[in-house]
């Protein structure tokens, strides 16, 4: 009886545990930079994905080996490894020992999780194979080396995972386990010295490393580092020569990683940040001098470069054995670090961020470089644009809204929203599109209508999805909240992206009142984003626009069914009235001497705009109006 109450009261503690919690973090099921690349890659002559496939003639490589996968790209260099099983990236891991890392967790080539049918199938996931390499010519003392972490941004590892090292045994084709680690929680990057005895010297040699995890998700993340193989090494050979970026996440604004280009030239040196972060690490076991260097190259890395910092030397001498972010300003007089002002609907930049160590030697050079992109598009962002987790929030009816500021007057069209795929299938669950003007008193100014309910959908061709307005919303530059109110009890896993910090931009209502995301929710960003419509060029053109706009009026603003408008014409010229939509589409028209309104009710709610033309000289005069019923 006492067992049967006990076993009772542990019911109903862990369900109480369970109702009570109002948000939460969840593993990723796949990934979707992976899959991505995939579906726009996978069919091409030259993919990636052929070369598992084709049997070509191998040429063993000779010592020494080196890879720290600061490539810049999401699979291993196809000249040292023979698989693309694991993930390279600078999202996951956590301090890194240089730029990039090679990340092992449950998911295949593809983006996919290896047996998504079971969510307890456990067994070897990602293999890193080098390709075949010539011991038979080496000197002396064969050490592999290589640094390790479990976790990072990612999952934990459980007890039962492990990570491995294993060397090709070509006596019997057999591969030989040399090293191994069960599973734990997050810890620094660890080195690994591993001897290559006599019994692997041969002209065929091959390592690989190994993970067993949870087959079915993006989970139990390994992250492997510098991986060095060559002679006339010893077990005291600690020293790493080297001198790296840790990121590639360098973003110049100081408040979104994406913003409207048009919004941004209303202020484009004060929407720049003053400094610029640079995380980086020293390996050396002494001090070094290094010189930094910023070019910002336009169209995408294509075009030319616009701007460079410094403009002469600057130099910086990085302690010993350690890790640090220096902050470049790049905002000084005379010159400030800008993006040029030039008429365009949307931008990308390159952001190229280099060392120069002046003749200092170093073990690897190419992690002394990282590219970076400052997008301007249609929404604004504060995330990077990739999940390490999936947040969500418990409840019918709970809200969740992302907090931004508007710069400048704009038309609100769609969210761009990236829900996590998970184990289980949420796209049947309903949410209402919202936005509101403040949370404290709450203040709603729009929903979408009930017959409009929209659900969770999944893309494996892009990480975000839009969802379009039902009616355009024109909003005036200040504070909104995007986000939308729950119809069903399911959590809905939209990305977390861990790699920037706008927790407090984040807001969830569960119980009657509006909070940041709890305590257990790590720092992060949610991948959530407001999608604007400026104006188009020919509607908002310098010729159309004139400063006598004082003379035409147009009025109520907002109105439900008649627009009037007033002209004071001293000249008694004639004009020539036009309603267009904010895509240019004429919707009415009329001449001054005919009407001096327009009835709108049958028109739908949204921001418009009336075109005065003169009909002799053919200039414009252009005045917004808000319709809204």
């Amino acid at each position: 009886m006492i067992k049967h109450l006990y076993i009772l009261l542990l019911v109903f503690l862990l369900c109480s545990a369970v109702f009570s919690q109002k948000d939460t973090i969840y593993e990723l099921g796949g990934n979707n930079v992976i899959g991505t690349y995939y579906n726009v890659n996978k069919d091409l002559p030259n993919s990636v994905y052929n070369r598992t496939h084709v049997e070509s003639k191998k040429v063993a490589l000779t010592l020494p080996f080196l890879d720290d996968f600061s490539q810049n790209h999401i699979y291993p260099e196809a000249n040292l490894w023979e698989d693309i099983n694991v993930y390279v990236n600078s999202s996951f891991p956590d301090y890194p020992i240089t730029f990039g890392v090679a990340t092992f967790d449950g998911l295949d080539s593809t983006g996919t999780p290896y047996n998504f049918a079971s969510p307890t199938s456990f067994g070897p996931a990602d293999t890193l194979t080098s390709k075949q390499i010539d011991l038979t010519t080496i000197i002396d003392s064969v050490f592999l080396s290589f640094y390790y972490q479990p976790q990072g941004n990612g999952n934990k590892p459980e007890t039962r995972d492990s990570l491995r090292l294993e060397f090709f045994k070509q006596s019997d084709s057999s591969w030989v386990r040399m090293w191994g680690m069960p599973g734990m929680p997050n810890q620094p990057f660890e080195k690994v010295m591993i001897a290559v005895d006599n019994n692997f010297h041969n002209n065929v040699f091959q390592f690989r490393f190994i993970n067993w995890a949870t087959l079915s998700g993006n989970v139990d993340h390994w992250h492997i580092d510098y991986v060095y193989l060559n002679d006339n090494r010893t077990h005291q050979d600690t020293t790493l020569n080297d001198i790296s970026f840790i990121t590639n996440h360098h973003n110049l604004l100081n408040e979104y990683t994406s913003m409207p280009w048009i919004h941004y030239l209303t202020d484009t040196s004060g929407f720049m940040k003053f400094a610029l972060d640079i995380t980086h690490i020293n390996n050396f076991n002494t001090p070094k001098p290094i010189q930094f260097h910023i070019e910002t190259i336009n169209n995408n890395g294509a075009g030319p470069i616009e701007d460079s910092f410094p403009l002469g030397i600057s130099s910086y001498t990085v302690p010993a054995n350690s890790q640090g972010t220096i902050p470049i300003e790049i905002d000084q007089s005379p010159h400030n670090f800008y993006f040029p002002v030039e008429i365009a609907e949307s931008k990308v930049f390159q952001v190229k961020n280099y060392f120069d160590f002046s003749g200092l030697p170093d073990d690897y050079a190419k992690n002394d470089t990282v590219l970076s992109y400052q997008v301007f598009h249609d929404y604004y962002a504060y995330d990077d644009g990739s999940a390490e987790l999936g947040y969500g929030v418990q409840g019918i009816s709970s809200k969740l809204a992302h907090e931004f500021n508007l710069k400048k007057d704009d038309t609100l069209t769609a969210f761009q929203i990236y829900f996590n795929p998970i184990m289980n299938n949420l796209s049947a669950q309903t949410f209402r599109l919202k936005v509101w003007s403040s949370l404290s008193p709450e203040v709603e100014i729009y929903s979408q209508t009930a017959t409009q309910f929209t659900s969770p959908i999944y893309s494996n061709t892009n990480e975000y999805l839009k969802y379009t307005l039902d009616a355009p919303l024109y909003l005036t530059a200040g504070t909104y909240y995007f986000g939308w109110e729950k119809i069903t009890s399911e959590f809905l896993n939209v990305g977390w992206d861990v790699n920037t910090n706008n927790r407090t931009k984040v807001h969830f209502n569960s119980v009657g009142v509006w909070e940041n995301p709890t305590s257990n929710i790590p720092d992060g960003s949610l991948m959530l984003r407001p999608v604007f419509r400026s104006l188009p060029p020919v509607v908002v053109s310098s010729e159309d626009i004139k400063n006598d706009t004082e003379n035409f009026e147009v009025y109520p603003n907002p109105t439900k069914e008649s627009i009037y408008f007033k002209i004071n014409n001293t000249n008694q010229n004639s004009y020539h009235i036009e309603l267009l939509d904010i895509y240019g589409k004429l919707i009415l028209q009329t001449e001054s001497n005919l009407s001096n309104k327009f009835n709108v009710t049958g028109v739908s709610n949204g921001l418009y705009i009336v075109r005065f033309t003169n009909t002799d000289n053919r200039k414009s005069i252009l005045k917004k109006i808000i319709i809204s019923k």
